[in-house]
């Protein structure tokens, strides 16, 4: 059995098939509360981005939201659910107001989390035999799960790890760090990001039972 302990991170990242209208946006941002970064004209054509931190152009609180040039990626992070989701219809709201259209121009969307779980050392393991061979049994730990009829390339895309925090590993209770990437359509991603805690509880549970199946080839 495996128990969600807590949530320590969400993101939402949207990629963009064009970059969106980062001056207006900031602005808009501005006006709601946001500490913005400064977008600077160049002389010679473009602009420059001023941010705050590393790839952070707008703070609100504890909520971030990152921009990343290159891969015209629009990032969302937080440490609550419900600000996340706040601050990315805002973010959507403010885009449309100045004719950006995300149903148009994004490509795909992204949930990220990262959070800790615990368990006994008997919630996510299978016994491998092989003292004789190398003076040690051994415990295949499963890491990484991954959907099953996805592509890592596609619009729709599921990986989860779950794995062992190795210094509690002598203790009752093993600490487990839990990390998931969810990529679907917007209305399905933003269900899941409003009951994250409850999914990821139910998704341990899977994995935990998975993980007491019998091996066959053990």
């Amino acid at each position: 059995m495996l128990s969600l302990d807590s949530i320590e991170s969400v993101g939402v990242v949207s990629a963009w098939m064009l970059e969106p209208d980062l001056g207006a946006l900031l602005l808009g941002l501005r006006e709601r509360g946001y500490a913005t970064a400064r977008v600077r004209p160049r002389s010679a054509g473009g602009y420059e981005i001023m941010f705050l931190e590393p790839g952070v152009i707008a703070i609100k609180g504890l909520t971030y939201i990152l921009y990343d040039p290159g891969r015209r990626t629009l990032a969302i992070e937080g440490f609550r659910s419900e600000e996340v989701l706040v601050t990315l219809n805002e973010v959507e709201e403010v885009l449309k107001d100045v004719g950006n259209r995300p149903e148009r121009g994004v490509l795909f969307y992204e949930l990220q989390a990262k959070a800790k779980a615990s368990g006994s050392r008997s919630a996510l393991k299978k016994a491998v035999e092989a003292k004789d061979l190398l003076g040690f049994n051994l415990l295949a730990v499963p890491t990484s799960f991954v959907s099953a009829d996805g592509d890592p390339n596609s619009t729709r895309w599921l990986h989860l790890e779950v794995r062992p925090l190795w210094p509690s590993w002598a203790d009752e209770r093993v600490r487990y760090e839990v990390i998931l990437v969810y990529r679907d359509r917007k209305d399905k991603l933003v269900e899941v990001l409003k009951r994250l805690s409850d999914v990821l509880s139910d998704v341990l549970n899977k994995v935990a039972v998975f993980a007491e199946w019998p091996c066959r080839f053990c």
